[in-house]
């Protein structure tokens, strides 16, 4: 975790109190929201990255806005502290063994949990990098499976790679998961608001960011695994005014987002097992909304019966979609430019904990099906309709982000590169690990930057959109090269006769 903040806050917050409203305070440590000013901090760690941490974004999700859409936060009196992580949202724990309990738990979550959690997380250069020109933003999605997740994790804090930078913003939010995210009652009229979360996510941010520095204009809405596919399937959900410039999806798709349980029967379970069982859907509501959360949680934990109970985005059509290669056609998708890409070993994160793993056959056919030809199928989609998609695959496989020979480029596996903080657990990075890391925060940051022109860095590498007829995915990291272009058969060819299903996911 990081240290404590500096005295300099404490300064910024009597400042502020005492001036006009402005943007922020000359140390950059107080800001101006629309609901109020929040106050934040340096550390020793990240000394010229500005850190507000625990920002509400929505009112409180309880009582009568369980299971509903959220709310804009309510506007305060008072300056916030924006100096600790809010909760993670209320969800599913598991005793299963995976490589993330045994081998990186860098991955999982840190902090407590409550069902109040709709806060999200700013970290931006010190003011001096922010008054040249508003910074390109990127909100983070975390993963999850949309059954677990969220912000407070230390592989995925931002603030060495905008130390190293200082050329633009992160945030990173919490959303609802699980059966408070996307509950499917028979009541509801909306049953994807773990979605909406991130939507209203989006909104804060277009209507705040240019106090902190960003540029409103240049959002790009990235995520990773269940992340990913809420970034993917963001652009089909709001087509004409999508809010942000571009997205990013590692290691997930649209295609991965959705249920079928049309007819209610997982909510209806549930409220069954904690004595809420009524014919009438107000009713039933009603009693659910009543239930203590850790109750609803530890029943879901401990519930181990066919068929399991599960939660996760349905296909209502309005926010998931079951059908987006149609919906593309018809150009109901967002017409941003978009990355979309996979790990090699996807697998690895998906199947149980043993210490030599399953086997390099089982491996290959989990990354295949749960990621990698998912992911293919939204290429396809985008091509079909002339949407500028670049598309990579990441091969990278280093002892101090895979510590067991067989874990390879797992499920996650890039995102300590792509953060910055690979170095930080396990042992020294490589050069050569610092040269990739370097590579692939300088695409990503480039596309962030200017998202039509492409993702390009200084020393002339372009990265072309994908083509499925020619060498156009980029390779990261395999072997001893940093990077290179290969044929996106290399993956696709692998994907005749697999099903694309939706799915549970991976706890990172």
């Amino acid at each position: 975790m990081r240290s404590a903040y500096l005295p300099t806050a404490l300064f910024a917050q009597a400042f502020f109190a005492a001036a006009a409203p402005t943007p922020y305070s000359p140390d950059g440590l107080t800001v101006q929201t629309n609901a109020g000013p929040v106050s934040g901090f340096y550390n020793q760690t990240a000394p010229n990255v500005r850190q507000f941490l625990g920002i509400p974004f929505a009112q409180p999700p309880v009582e009568d806005l369980r299971f509903a859409p959220p709310q804009p936060a309510q506007l305060r009196s008072s300056t916030l502290n924006a100096t600790a992580f809010g909760p993670s949202c209320m969800q599913k724990t598991s005793a299963a063994k995976t490589i993330y309990t045994e081998r990186v738990p860098q991955f999982l979550i840190s902090g407590g949990q409550s069902e109040d959690c709709l806060y999200l997380n700013v970290w931006a250069p010190e003011v001096s990098a922010s008054e040249k020109a508003p910074l390109p933003v990127f909100i983070y999605i975390p993963g999850g499976g949309f059954t677990s997740g969220g912000a407070n994790s230390v592989y995925k804090f931002p603030d060495q790679w905008i130390q190293r930078t200082q050329s633009h913003i992160v945030v990173i939010i919490n959303y609802r998961v699980n059966v408070f995210g996307f509950p499917n009652a028979a009541g509801l009229e909306d049953s994807n608001v773990g979605l909406l979360d991130q939507r209203l996510a989006v909104e804060w941010t277009r209507d705040n960011i240019a106090s902190f520095g960003g540029d409103p204009d240049r959002i790009t809405l990235w995520g990773q695994s269940a992340g990913a596919a809420s970034s993917n399937v963001y652009a089909y959900a709001y087509p004409e005014d999508p809010i942000i410039s571009s997205f990013i999806s590692d290691s997930g798709s649209a295609t991965i987002a959705g249920s079928q349980d049309y007819s209610h029967t997982n909510f209806t379970a549930l409220a069954g097992l904690v004595n809420c069982t009524n014919a009438d859907a107000a009713a039933e509501l009603a009693c659910m909304r009543s239930v203590p959360a850790s109750s609803l949680e530890n029943v879901l934990s401990t519930y181990n019966a066919t068929p399991a109970l599960t939660f996760t985005p349905l296909w209502d059509n309005k926010t998931a979609f079951s059908n987006t290669t149609e919906r593309a056609l018809r150009g109901l998708v967002a017409k941003i430019p978009g990355i979309l890409g996979s790990n090699t070993n996807e697998g690895a994160g998906f199947v149980p904990w043993s210490e030599n793993g399953p086997g390099e056959a089982t491996l290959r056919a989990v990354t295949q099906s749960v990621i990698a030809c998912p992911v293919g199928v939204e290429v396809s989609n985008r091509q079909l309709v002339g949407l500028p998609t670049y598309r990579y695959q990441y091969a990278g496989n280093f002892s101090n982000v895979s510590p067991a020979s067989w874990m390879g480029a797992y499920h996650s596996s890039d995102l300590p590169l792509l953060f910055g903080t690979h170095f930080q657990y396990r042992g020294q990075s490589t050069f050569y690990e610092y040269e990739v890391s370097q590579f692939m925060e300088a695409l990503w940051l480039s596309f962030a930057s200017n998202p039509t022109a492409g993702p390009k860095i200084a020393n002339g590498f372009a990265w072309p959109q994908f083509n499925a007829s020619s060498d156009t995915m980029v390779q990261f990291a395999s072997g001893t090269t940093k990077v290179q272009l290969v044929s996106g058969q290399i993956i696709d060819s692998n994907c005749s006769g697999i099903v694309v299903a939706p799915r549970g996911g991976a706890p990172a």
